[in-house]
């Protein structure tokens, strides 16, 4: 069972710019994520803080979630789609159990893999 063919519509309002320069719209979108597409996007955040020498946090909590999952919205609708180095095995095998763990402690009641067999993250080792 696909969770985000039919996408709900957004919502927008005008407000004025953060930084005093005018009026832009503010648009709200909601998405249903499964756990284990929430766990994914939790990962993209934090999947290279091995390979720069920071430390996962022990602990997270569920703002700080979103707070990741707002910026990928906001960098995605402001066009900011540059590749960024993808991670490699070994920062998968670190912060993937991570966020897992991070995710199933926070919203333990999600659905894990509602699509099942359907992974969003394409990992370069497992193209060959």
């Amino acid at each position: 069972m696909p969770i985000n063919t039919t996408p709900s519509p957004a919502t927008h309002q005008t407000v004025p710019d953060a930084e005093g320069r005018g009026t832009v719209l503010q648009i709200t979108s909601t998405h249903n994520l499964d756990g284990q597409t929430l766990a994914l996007r939790l990962f993209e955040s934090f999947a290279h803080h091995p390979e720069h020498g920071e430390p996962l946090p022990q602990e997270i909590t569920a703002d700080s979630v979103m707070h990741c999952l707002g910026q990928q919205v906001a960098d995605c609708a402001e066009g900011w789609h540059e590749a960024v180095n993808e991670p490699t095995q070994e920062c998968w095998e670190t912060v993937w159990p991570w966020a897992e763990a991070q995710i199933r402690r926070l919203f333990p009641d999600l659905t894990w893999n509602v699509e099942e067999g359907h992974r969003k993250l394409d990992l370069p080792w497992e193209r060959l």
